[in-house]
């Protein structure tokens, strides 16, 4: 029989995100002694498996007829593969080892990042070609498929006036602020690689403005790869 009952349903919960994974079960001292904790493990059939120590202070105990929440937390792989996986939870007592089933349910995470975060172009004219540039990291654990760059608006950063504040007597405070102003639309072309989990891979455009671009002016775009935006500022 084992040193502790186990409260609720087993095999019971570990749910894993990016890298951590954590879960709890509860412990329940049926006899009429304390029952002393000295450490203990998490195992994870992980391909290959992966183990966590489970440690107690001195002195830790289950007292005589008590019930008492062991909090598990564990560090996984962020390239884990999403999917359920048996896992064991071994604790070492004073009236002898006792292991507990467990799954582990490790999360899809969809976790592109991309860099730089900012290009700049200056000089640009009206229906030019341009070249640039990404590094697009895979940070989850499923793969990020780069697709072709959609259109996107070009907008024109301009400075208008803002009310800054209002104060008492209905005096009203103005400062310039930046803003927008729609300018065309640009179209993108790209590589489209696929990008493994804990892998990268370098994007390259080309993206082309639209006519009639004004000279001497501020424009941004804001382009997207996969789930993440990364700002364009085309200088005329």
């Amino acid at each position: 029989m084992p040193p502790l009952t186990v409260e609720g349903s087993t095999p019971i919960l570990l749910f894993g995100e990016q890298d951590q994974m954590q879960g709890e079960v509860w412990l329940t001292n049926t006899t009429s002694a304390d029952i002393g904790l000295s450490g203990g493990s998490v195992l994870v059939d992980f391909s290959p498996p992966e183990t966590g120590t489970i440690s107690f202070p001195s002195g830790a105990a289950v007292p005589a007829g008590a019930t008492k929440r062991l909090a598990l937390r564990m560090a996984i792989r962020p390239v884990a593969s999403p999917g359920n996986y048996p896992a064991t939870i071994t604790l070492d007592t004073a009236a002898g080892s006792q292991t507990i089933a467990a799954t582990a349910v490790v999360a899809s995470v969809f976790l592109p990042v991309v860099g730089p975060s900012k290009l700049t172009f200056a000089g640009v004219t009206s229906s030019a070609t341009l070249n640039g540039s990404v590094v697009v990291r895979n940070r989850g654990n499923v793969p990020v498929v780069v697709n072709t760059i959609p259109d996107e608006t070009l907008v024109e950063v301009v400075i208008l006036p803002f009310v800054l504040t209002i104060g008492a007597g209905g005096s009203v405070s103005v400062e310039p602020a930046p803003g927008t102003s729609a300018g065309g639309t640009v179209t993108f072309t790209n590589d489209t690689p696929t990008v493994d989990p804990g892998d990268w891979a370098q994007v390259d455009f080309a993206l082309t403005t639209p006519a009639g671009l004004a000279a001497d002016r501020h424009f941004r775009i804001l382009p997207r790869i996969a789930s993440q935006r990364f700002v364009v500022d085309l200088l005329t």
